[in-house]
């Protein structure tokens, strides 16, 4: 007796990531308490890191120098000019604050890398000024004017380098080779960007930036099928700031089985909610319009110059779905969107049964665990009922609910608005004093200074929680 399979196979058809170097989290948690460098560590970094080009070029000079004959006067004066022009350039471009321009030829940036990191150590290991009275967006632009966007920017593009890199050499099938070329402009809202190929095809994106503070990589289709996922997950798991930011997992049934007539059916019996509000749906099928010819009202006609009878044909034309059809359920702006498929048709196989399910998933309002792009059956299955048959296992991604927090004057001040009519009714009209309006209020709150008997959504200050911690005390004791 065969015994059915637990888990049927499943792959990750998209995958995008973004990630942060170690320095610029650090600079994020620097604008979140509300830090700030001072002008003058500024100063001294850029000095020193100055100082370390101009170092390198008098000593590539003195080796220039012992290696010229001593009586070659036009050499010696050539290497001296050099040098000149060099300490020149050097210290305008440092000025401009232009020095860490990104070349566009190549990715080749490791020398201007660790400059930048020396640069940035300097400036983040000197004494901080902290002003939690300026809000998070100006404390952090405030961090990326300060420190310079182009110093930045080299960090986040010494990461891209090496990502691409092993792409070559850890994370990719056998039979495929890597390649990047830059691109113009970014994208994404990124300063700088790559397309990546893989065997010459077109197989993602990847882009970095300095105000950004940190780096993006998106595969599709010929992306993933050249990654070797599980070496991936492994190699990236413990990447600092590292989050999926949309995976595409699918199910390919190529006998059919689970048709688009199926799916519907399923959709009628209530498979597709998953317990919050109805989905939305759009079905859509594709196709030609194709001429039939329908023999019927045969009629013998008699011409007027005594031919003989015609029979004649009416033409129609008929839709005909030889393109497929496709269900959507859900929605890219909800953050899950299941699409099923006749995914043979779609590629040009009139009679295939091939049908693709499908789903995308974004973590706008989801945060999207890292192992599933190496157990994509089991969190695809978790999805909708409907797909219970792909995995016994099953990893539900929880949605997160934003609940935004107030502070106690503006929960007064929304109370007042939204209660102050009803209050005066029960003044003018039920008759009732003031010490009866409110015991009608708190009547059934049995620890009113408990936390749990304030507004959920209200957000305590530290001497606010440390004031209802005694209260919380003093009535326990």
């Amino acid at each position: 007796m065969k015994t059915k399979p637990t888990k049927i196979p499943c792959l990750v058809d998209a995958l995008s990531l973004t990630w942060s170097p170690q320095e610029l989290v650090k600079i994020k948690e620097m604008a979140k308490i509300g830090a700030c460098i001072k002008g003058e560590l500024i100063v001294k970094a850029k000095d020193a890191a100055l100082n370390r080009e101009l170092a390198k070029l008098e000593n590539t000079k003195n080796k220039e120098l012992l290696g010229t004959n001593a009586f070659n006067a036009h050499e010696y004066e050539a290497i001296l000019t050099r040098y000149k022009d060099s300490c020149s350039t050097i210290t305008r471009e440092y000025n401009n604050r232009r020095h860490k321009d990104l070349p566009l030829k190549s990715l080749a940036l490791s020398d201007n890398e660790v400059a930048a990191r020396y640069e940035l150590r300097d400036m983040l290991k000197g004494e901080l000024e902290v002003d939690t009275g300026i809000k998070y967006g100006d404390r952090l632009n405030n961090l990326l004017e300060n420190i310079g966007v182009d110093l930045l920017d080299v960090l986040g593009c010494g990461e891209v380098e090496r990502f691409v890199c092993r792409l070559n050499h850890v994370f990719n099938q056998e039979t495929y080779i890597w390649t990047v070329k830059n691109n113009p402009t970014g994208r994404f809202n990124y300063s700088y960007s790559a397309t990546l190929y893989a065997d010459g095809e077109q197989a993602g994106v990847i882009c970095w930036g300095g105000k950004n503070l940190g780096c993006y990589v998106s595969f599709m289709g010929t992306g993933c099928n050249a990654l070797d996922m599980t070496r991936l997950y492994e190699e990236i798991k413990n990447i600092p700031a590292l989050k999926i930011t949309r995976i595409d997992l699918a199910h390919d049934d190529y006998a059919g089985k689970h048709s688009i007539k199926r799916a519907l059916t399923k959709a009628k019996k209530g498979q597709f909610n998953s317990g919050g509000r109805p989905a939305c749906y759009m079905y859509v099928e594709s196709g030609h319009l194709t001429e039939k010819m329908l023999k019927e009202n045969f009629k013998d006609l008699k011409e007027i110059s005594n031919e003989s009878t015609k029979s004649t044909a009416k033409k129609t034309f008929g839709f005909i779905p030889s393109k497929g059809k496709t269900l959507y359920i859900g929605s890219r702006e909800s953050g899950k969107l299941l699409r099923i498929y006749e995914k043979g048709k779609q590629l040009g196989d009139m009679k295939s049964k091939w049908v693709r399910w499908e789903v995308e998933l974004h973590s706008s309002q989801r945060v999207i665990p890292l192992d599933a792009m190496v157990k994509p059956s089991e969190y695809l299955a978790a999805t909708y009922p409907a797909l219970a048959f792909l995995s016994v296992e099953q990893c539900k991604i929880k949605t997160l609910v934003k609940q935004a927090t107030m502070t106690i004057e503006k929960i007064v001040e929304n109370q007042v608005i939204s209660t102050r009519k009803a209050i005066n009714m029960m003044r003018v009209i039920c008759g009732l004093s003031d010490s009866e309006i409110v015991e009608k209020f708190v009547k059934d709150i049995e620890e009113p200074d408990c936390r749990s008997s304030m507004p959920k959504r209200l957000k305590a200050s530290v001497i606010e929680e440390w004031v209802l911690q005694q209260q919380e005390q003093a009535a326990a004791a």
